[in-house]
């Protein structure tokens, strides 16, 4: 750990002057002088709030003197009552990269030589320095995501964003000629437009079939930067979808406890023979698993399970066809905790009810529970005394996280409620009306055509009746006269 000194530092006499020394010179200066001494002021520069500084950040500490037209200062700053830390000419005194063993109480002060003048001592500047933990990065609405659907990856340091530039990056699998980052299994590759941006997300639209990624985030603030390290890998899993199959769920919801049975069903339009439903585990290494490859047990395209492991049974679930179509996929969580949130595993249709409730392992399911949206706060939404809340009709507005929580048995982990606006009457595109505009003049066309072609051909065909009458007229006239 060093100090950035601006002028050279003073002797180790000076270093070790007693500060109660200084104290009792100013005293006895100030009492030959009709006038205060000058006043010192102690700033810490960057004054992060609320996150504080961590290690390995630079810190300042600025000392003025508030007497216009004075320059010759020796500035003088102290750690505690006894410890003079640092002496210079200049009114800065630059601690890093700080640790935290810099924590403690500053002050400064300031001594002219040219006449024994003393500033004031100036009151005290706390310095915390903490051990910075990782960023968090969250996914939204989830971490798997159907073809087409818009994707959020958010970044937090501590607990807040404020003062932070982010930078995203796609975790490439590491291989040789790429620049190494220790500890790390993965390079990172910075994605469009995501350098060193403030605000913590950033948005993929329109996600295409078949993405599997996975994904970081860092920060850094200050002058001279401070980096973070990377945030944890977060995976990103989108499929496509088939208009012809769905899959169903039964019990429909999210979040089971432990030794709950669970059936999957693939409901397909015509034949279902060929559709298996299968699981997508993203511990340890990410794979696909078809029902009932150590898993589950199959009923024509219905998977039946029991939840006996929270990490090999907490997955996404999707139906999926020989020829590689898909239905849409849920995120099924086992977890250990005595209180499950009850919540639709499906998708709900905008205008209907909706509702949530608050499961207890072992106790009564009719406690009282607290509602909770994670939003920007996680606001408390409501508390029901019967464990459960309805959402009479409801909107785009409903949609996001929701957990519930029992003052003594404890909170839910989050499940992500989506709300779908219902099915549209069905809109032609534009290319398809020109199509059909430009065959329906094509067919009457074709029909005047055939018509004219027609009533000529019958025109001709009279035409040459008469010229046959006329002939046959005129023979029996000469052959009268011949006669």
């Amino acid at each position: 750990m060093t100090f950035h000194n601006t002028s050279t530092v003073k002797q180790d006499s000076m270093e070790h002057t007693s500060l109660w020394g200084l104290v009792l010179l100013s005293a006895l200066t100030c009492c030959g002088q009709t006038q205060e001494p000058p006043r010192a002021v102690l700033t810490l520069q960057p004054n992060w709030t609320p996150t504080g500084i961590y290690e390995g950040e630079t810190v300042t500490l600025r000392c003025d003197i508030q007497e216009e037209g004075v320059t010759d200062w020796e500035y003088r700053w102290y750690r505690g009552l006894y410890n003079l830390v640092y002496s210079s000419s200049q009114n800065e005194c630059r601690l890093g990269p700080v640790e935290q063993s810099h924590n403690g109480v500053y002050s400064c002060m300031g001594v002219r030589g040219s006449n024994s003048q003393n500033s004031s001592i100036s009151e005290d500047v706390t310095l915390t320095v903490s051990w910075i933990p990782p960023p968090h990065l969250t996914v939204s609405p989830s971490w798997w995501a159907n073809a087409g659907d818009s994707v959020t990856l958010s970044c937090e340091v501590g607990e807040s964003s404020t003062g932070w530039r982010f930078s995203w990056y796609k975790a490439v699998p590491y291989r040789e000629g790429l620049p190494s980052y220790p500890d790390k299994d993965f390079f990172p590759v910075l994605l469009p437009d995501s350098d060193g941006g403030a605000g913590g997300s950033y948005s993929l639209s329109l996600v295409g079939l078949n993405h599997r990624e996975r994904y970081v985030c860092r920060a850094e603030r200050g002058d001279p930067v401070y980096y973070t390290d990377f945030s944890e890998l977060k995976f990103l899993w989108v499929e496509g979808l088939s208009p012809s199959a769905s899959l169903t769920v039964s019990p429909n919801r999210v979040q089971f406890f432990y030794n709950e049975s669970v059936s999957l069903g693939c409901a397909v339009q015509g034949n279902s023979t060929g559709w298996r439903v299968k699981r997508y585990l993203r511990w340890e290494e990410p794979r696909v698993l078809e029902c009932p490859t150590d898993w589950g047990s199959v009923t024509g395209s219905t998977c039946t399970f029991t939840t006996t492991d929270v990490w090999s049974d907490t997955g996404v679930y999707w139906c999926e066809s020989r020829s590689g179509e898909y239905s849409d996929a849920v995120n099924i969580t086992v977890t250990l905790r005595g209180v499950a949130l009850e919540s639709p595993a499906l998708p709900v249709t905008q205008g209907d009810s909706v509702t949530l409730r608050c499961r207890y392992q072992g106790t009564p399911s009719n406690l009282s529970a607290e509602f909770h949206k994670w939003m920007d706060n996680g606001s408390l939404i409501r508390t029901e005394l019967t464990g459960e809340m309805t959402i009479p009709a409801a909107t785009q507005s409903d949609e996001g996280w929701y957990r519930c929580k029992h003052p003594d048995q404890g909170g839910s982990h989050g499940s992500w409620v989506s709300v779908r606006a219902p099915a549209a009457d069905t809109v032609w595109p534009i290319s398809l009306l020109i199509l059909l505009c430009s065959l329906l003049v094509v067919s009457i066309f074709l029909l005047m055509t055939v018509v004219l072609v027609v009533k000529r051909c019958r025109a001709r065909a009279a035409r040459s009746g008469d010229k046959r009458n006329d002939r046959d007229t005129t023979d029996q006239v000469i052959s009268i006269e011949l006669t």
